[in-house]
């Protein structure tokens, strides 16, 4: 690429040509200058005798050396070697001053007729040493006075590390014209750096311009990928305008690699571009332009030819990557105009535009036509900045019609605001009006509630004696379980007592019966008296039980003293929960339940009221005897329905133990139909209940609730699950 912008491009007619081995002869030397690419002579070493005119050189090699380095075998091979020319020059140039211009690869030392005109670079036969000028070397003004023949030596020795870079510079150019032709050279020259540095100014304004873009507007990711596009471009051109600048073989070529690396990947980054500004999905093809990317590289930059031609070229593999991503690019413009995408026609023109002077540019070196530096530099700067231009116009023109309609959304909502304004202002002015009215309304209202207030407090009064009502009502139905439950336990030892009374009176019967009878043997009528006597120990036994029971429905009946007394409450909670059950079975004599005991033998006595307690115990043990009988009913109307259901036996545990702390806990826990969350909310407020009207007043678990934590400085909670049953936790100071 540095030769094609530098404008060192060869015509490959002339490169290619067979060297003649005739003398070489100047007729005239046109504006424009004339190449001496035949008649030289080449021979490998170095002898400085062969700088002199009259050495005969007939026995060397022809050679043309405007040619690939590559394509010179002898050359390459030749650590130092000489090139002579013998030049015809008419009578009508001896006068004139001319000018020798040099493009080469190499040191070399120029000698005319056997002196020294000029050296380029150090001429070493170690390799190592060599050190060569520029691609470009000083104008060498000559004069050619003397005799009609000239001899035109150079002593040259090549650059080793030329041999791997690939570049479109041949070995050794020598043309020669006159001062009109130099002046014209230099200004056209003057083209070449300029035209890079300004491409340079250009990408650099639009890479920073999409930048400010992306930042005002992140979501337009296209932003993003043309800023990379343009930075790119912006760095490419930055180093070709420094091979202009720099001194030395190494710096150019280094400074051209580059270049390339950077405009090449530019292509890259605007295909790209458009994938995020027409919403397209990046796929193979974009990944297969990377690895093109690559290939194009190391055929332009590292491989070494064998031969030479257009197509295998360092312009064709660089020129033919450009094509392909700026069709890549073509591609999708065209599909965004068939899918009518907003300003996919700017975009298209200028990627038209690209591809036009590529072309154009392309059939310039195909067809081996001279380029100026005007023409080539003018011909890559609109090649690259085209598309560049038209991606930027498209993006500014984005960004003006979303600022024109982000004003046209301001000065809606600057109107809304307005509108808004006066909308509260009517209604400031209607909630004045509106509060007149209802001080009005207040006033009236006052009069109104100050006569309401009596007749609440009368109905408030009325509400309290009908709470007073119902609170004696619960405490006649715990007192009626209470009774129920020791009826229960009484009938048990009475029916003990009554039935061992009628056994014994039968064995007293016997033994009247014996007295008459005298072949009964003296041994019956003691084994009667024995049994006579263990019935009235089993008539005593359960006179005593009869007795304690009798003293535990006396104590159950006193009031309370309000003390607390040391308490066994593995006994109370073993008695409520025998009560319970008894008084449920007065009632429903064919239910049957497990009634589990897990008391902590280590608890000892707790200070309690041994009363109150006893009442919350036998209210929570009821309540879940109740809850197992209900999903006892449930299970068997579903057997009887046909429906199957799982064997479910009726179990109610309680158990006694110490918690953390100074405290001890009581649980009461039953596997039952349970309560859903919202039931359990309400549970222990007062008057609610779950149970049929005329089954339960609601006060039973409140009144519990109270006993434990304002009589006794405890905490009484519930944990259930709707079908799988419930606990109640009662925890007490210890």
């Amino acid at each position: 690429m540095l030769a094609l912008l530098l404008g060192l491009a060869p015509r490959h007619a002339a490169a290619q040509a067979a060297p003649d081995t005739a003398n070489a002869v100047l007729r005239t030397v046109p504006a424009a200058g004339t190449v001496l690419d035949h008649g030289w002579k080449f021979k490998a070493g170095d002898d400085p005798a062969w700088a002199r005119p009259d050495f005969d050189d007939r026995a060397w090699a022809s050679i043309n050396p405007n040619q690939h380095p590559q394509l010179l075998t002898q050359v390459r091979a030749a650590r130092i070697g000489w090139l002579r020319l013998r030049l015809q020059v008419p009578d009508s140039l001896r006068t004139r001053a001319l000018v020798l211009l040099f493009q080469q690869t190499c040191a070399s030392e120029v000698y005319l007729n056997g002196r020294l005109l000029h050296r380029y670079g150090r001429v070493s036969a170690v390799a190592g040493q060599v050190r060569p000028a520029g691609f470009t070397a000083d104008p060498l003004e000559v004069h050619f006075s003397g005799p009609t023949e000239q001899v035109l030596a150079i002593r040259f020795a090549p650059w080793p590390p030329l041999a791997w870079f690939k570049d479109n510079i041949n070995f050794m150019r020598v043309r020669i014209t006159g001062l009109p032709g130099l002046l014209k050279r230099n200004v056209e020259r003057a083209v070449g750096p300029v035209a890079n540095f300004a491409t340079f100014a250009v990408f650099l304004l639009l890479s920073l311009l999409h930048l400010s873009f992306l930042r005002y507007n992140p979501a337009q990711r296209a932003n993003f990928y043309f800023s990379l596009y343009a930075g790119a471009g912006a760095l490419g051109f930055l180093a070709l305008y420094g091979g202009w600048q720099v001194q030395g073989m190494a710096s150019t070529l280094a400074l051209g690699m580059v270049g390339d690396v950077f405009l090449l990947m530019s292509y890259v980054w605007a295909v790209r571009a458009l994938y995020a500004l027409f919403e397209y999905k990046p796929g193979r093809t974009y990944t297969g332009l990377w690895v093109g990317l690559v290939v194009c590289l190391a055929l332009s930059e590292f491989t070494q030819l064998t031969s030479y031609s257009v197509l295998t070229s360092y312009s064709f593999a660089f020129f033919g990557f450009v094509a392909l991503a700026s069709a890549e690019q073509l591609r999708l413009t065209m599909r965004a105009l068939r899918q009518r995408k907003r300003g996919a026609g700017i975009i298209a023109a200028g990627f038209v535009g690209a591809l036009v002077f590529a072309f154009i540019y392309a059939m310039l070196i195909i067809t081996q036509a001279q380029i100026s530096f005007r023409v080539s530099s003018s011909l890559v700067a609109l090649m690259a900045l085209a598309p560049a231009l038209s991606i930027s116009l498209f993006l500014a023109r984005e960004f003006a019609l979303n600022s024109e309609l982000l004003l046209v959304k301001l000065r809606q909502v600057q109107d809304l605001s307005a509108q808004t304004l006066a909308q509260q202002q009517e209604k400031q002015a209607l909630l004045a009006a509106q509060n007149e009215v209802l001080e009005q309304q207040v006033a009236a209202r006052t009069a109104e509630v100050a006569g309401q207030r009596d007749r609440a407090e009368q109905a408030l009064g009325e509400l309290k004696t009908t709470q007073h009502q119902l609170v004696q009502a619960e405490k006649m139905a715990f007192l009626g379980e209470l009774t129920a439950g020791i009826a229960h336990e009484l009938q048990n030892p009475l029916n003990f007592m009554k039935n061992f009374a009628e056994v014994s009176t039968d064995l007293v019967d016997g033994i009247d019966g014996e007295r008459h009878d005298p072949t009964q043997g003296a041994g019956l009528e003691a084994e009667i008296l024995v049994g006579l006597k263990q019935n009235l120990q089993q008539i005593s036994q359960h006179g005593q039980r009869a007795s304690s029971i009798i003293k535990d429905m006396l104590a159950h009946s006193r009031a309370g003293t309000g003390e607390r007394q040391p308490t066994d409450l593995n006994a109370l909670a073993d008695e409520a929960l025998t009560l319970a059950y008894e008084g449920l079975l007065t009632t429903d004599k064919s239910f049957r339940a497990t009634l589990a005991r897990e008391f902590d033998p280590g608890l000892g006595p707790v200070p309690v009221l041994p009363q109150d307690l006893g009442r919350v115990l036998l209210n929570i043990c009821t309540n879940a005897l109740y809850a197992v009988r209900e999903r006892q009913l449930e299970a068997t109307l579903m057997i009887t329905a046909g429906t199957p259901a799982a064997d479910y036996e009726p179990t109610v545990t309680v158990r006694t133990g110490r918690a953390d702390g100074p405290t001890v806990e009581i649980r009461v826990r039953d596997n039952g139909v349970g309560m859903p969350a919202h039931v359990q909310e309400k549970i222990f407020e007062p008057f609610f209940t779950t149970k049929p009207t005329g089954e339960g007043t609601g006060l039973g678990l409140s009144m519990s609730h109270d006993i434990v934590t304002k009589g006794h400085g405890g905490t009484l909670t519930v944990r259930s699950r709707e079908g799988e049953g419930t606990e109640f936790l009662i925890t007490l100071p210890a």
